[in-house]
């Protein structure tokens, strides 16, 4: 049992609580039995699993299992390339969880892949989004309505302990690519693709005929909207019919409309 918070894993934990300490070691982390057993189905790569005695059973009746009928995996854990499993004081787990009512079981596990590709589905282009919850919450939402290859310029950290949550595991299921401006800028002048950006005086999204084939979807940041340069791209500017006594919706809140509605009303997609 690991009892001190000065243990290697505990210390690592603390680590991927920062920015820094996930981008040094692309890793994150992942709190909560439902969240974990997910995971694990996907296939995701697992480093260790703490867990606190409340947790016995589970690990037990539910982790261990998974790992002895599964071929990418085995029970024994001396092997250096399969996860391993630790109990942990109460104490120590509690002092390095993010969530309000700990669960009592957290997991480090390697990051996706962030590379800058050209898109092979509807994408969406998140322009300097600064809240985690929202794009968090975009994220889901984009894989709802398969706009699955989602472009982060200059955004939070979509690794933070926030977006996760609010993602729960989309940002798994989706493509991530991270870059600046100028790096999306750049390659996408080599696609071209048809780029709808959401702006407040732009046409009416209702009214609007998309192109056939791939789209993009802009999303601008919660304050200072759409960048110049990235808005010099678009192929339409549209918007959302709004009341005259509210100004703007929330960033997560447009951005899921807007894809629900080029998606199934404009695409014809049942």
């Amino acid at each position: 049992m690991i009892t001190s918070k000065q243990n290697q894993f505990v210390k690592l934990v603390k680590e991927l609580r920062t920015k820094k300490g996930r981008n040094k070691h692309k890793k994150l982390v992942i709190e909560g039995k439902k969240f974990i057993l997910d995971c694990l189905k996907l296939g995701v790569n697992f480093d260790f699993i703490l867990y606190d005695n409340s947790n016995e059973e589970f690990i037990t009746k539910c982790i261990l299992p998974f790992f002895e009928g599964n071929d990418n995996y085995a029970l024994s854990f001396e092997n250096d390339d399969l996860p391993k499993v630790f109990e942990v004081t109460n104490e120590v787990l509690n002092s390095i969880s993010a969530q309000s009512t700990p669960q009592g079981v957290l997991a480090v596990v390697s990051q996706p892949k962030c590379e800058l590709r050209k898109p092979t589905t509807d994408f969406l282009v998140l322009d300097g989004l600064q809240d985690a919850g929202n794009v968090g919450t975009i994220i889901r939402t984009a894989l709802a309505t398969n706009f699955s290859h989602i472009f982060l310029l200059d955004c939070v950290d979509v690794f933070s302990d926030k977006v996760i949550n609010a993602s729960m595991t989309a940002v798994f299921k989706v493509n991530l690519h991270k870059a600046s401006k100028a790096e999306f800028i750049n390659a996408y002048k080599d696609c071209n693709l048809p780029l709808y950006v959401a702006d407040l005086d732009g046409t009416n999204a209702l009214q609007t005929q998309r192109d056939c084939g791939i789209i993009g979807l802009v999303i601008g940041n919660e304050g200072n909207g759409i960048s110049p340069d990235i808005r010099a791209l678009a192929h339409k500017v549209i918007t959302l019919p709004m009341d005259k006594n509210i100004e703007s919706l929330n960033a997560s809140v447009s951005a899921g409309i807007l894809m629900y509605i080029l998606k199934y009303n404009l695409k014809g997609d049942r």
